[in-house]
Parts: structure tokens; sequence; C-alpha cells
């Protein structure tokens, strides 16, 4: 499950990118879940769409994991399926502590290079503070945790690991 749910958050954090490149009419010439790169060629990229390419591939896993764990079922005796809705809940949400910490670093001119967090802040208009990217950060993180313990999802899964172990 933790293997599934790795592969899964890489397959649509590149296709996150991947979808921006196609609707600037780009044309894809690799993507790869085993070396986490897309790369494209073209494309008519505005302001906006640069915006998009470096951030959609953080949000559409939160945003497939969101969709995904409205269906969740606590009821459900599979282990797997518990492990993997967990997963598929807190991989999305850990992967935004990057855009929480680098907008910091890069305040500090100590971001590292080819980093979507840095491209996006690198994209973003002259007076655009860094620090309003770690708040949207911070507050995706606090609503995807209060969106698990009001399903349920942390708890379903901490019982379901102390059932194993029993």
């Amino acid at each position: 499950a933790a293997c599934l749910s790795l592969y899964c958050y890489t397959f649509l954090h590149e296709l996150g990118h991947a979808i921006v490149m196609l609707s600037a009419g780009a044309a894809i010439l690799d993507f790869s879940i085993l070396t986490s790169h897309v790369t494209a060629e073209g494309g008519n990229y505005t302001q906006l769409s640069q915006l998009l390419l470096h951030a959609n591939g953080a949000l559409l896993p939160v945003v497939c994991s969101f969709v995904f764990n409205l269906f969740y079922n606590k009821k459900s005796k599979n282990v797997l399926y518990h492990f993997f809705s967990y997963l598929a809940a807190v991989i999305p949400i850990a992967s935004m502590i990057a855009w929480v910490f680098l907008p910091l670093s890069y305040i500090n001119g100590k971001a590292p290079v080819g980093d979507d967090v840095t491209h996006f802040l690198d994209a973003c208009p002259e007076g655009f503070s860094p620090l309003l990217v770690s708040a949207a950060a911070a507050a995706i993180m606090v609503m995807g945790i209060v969106f698990m313990v009001k399903k349920e999802i942390f708890k379903t899964a901490t019982y379901v690991v102390k059932e194993i172990r029993a």
C-alpha cells in the first residue's frame, strides 16, 4: 500500500504539471514516474499558466486526495484500504511542507534551484510576498488535517494497526 501510494502521488504530481503544459499547447516529450519528471516542448505560457505549471504538481494530488477520501468508509474491514486511504491523505498534505518553508529560504536568497516552489516564486509578480505562499500552504495543511480528523481516517488507521499487532 505504501509503494502504491507513493506511485499514485508521483503520477498525480507529474500529471499536474503535464495538464498545464498541454493546456498551454506544449507537446509532452517525456513523462516518467520512476524518475519523477515530465518534459515538454513549445507552448504559449502566460504568467498565470507559469504559476499553475509549478503549483499544480502539488495541488493536483491534494485535490485528488480530498475527492478520494470524501468517500472514505471507516467501516470497511480491509486493512490495505485503510492504510492506503491514510497514506493517500497524509502524503499530499506532507508534501505541502516544502511550500511552507521554502519561501522562507527564498526570502533569504537560499532557495534550492530547480524546485517547484522556487520556480513558482520566480514567476510571481514583482512585490508578491513569498510569505503568502507559506500561509496558503499552511492553510491547506491545516484543512487537510482537519478533514482527516473529521473523516476519522487517522483514528481508523491507528485502530487497524493496533488490531494487526494484537
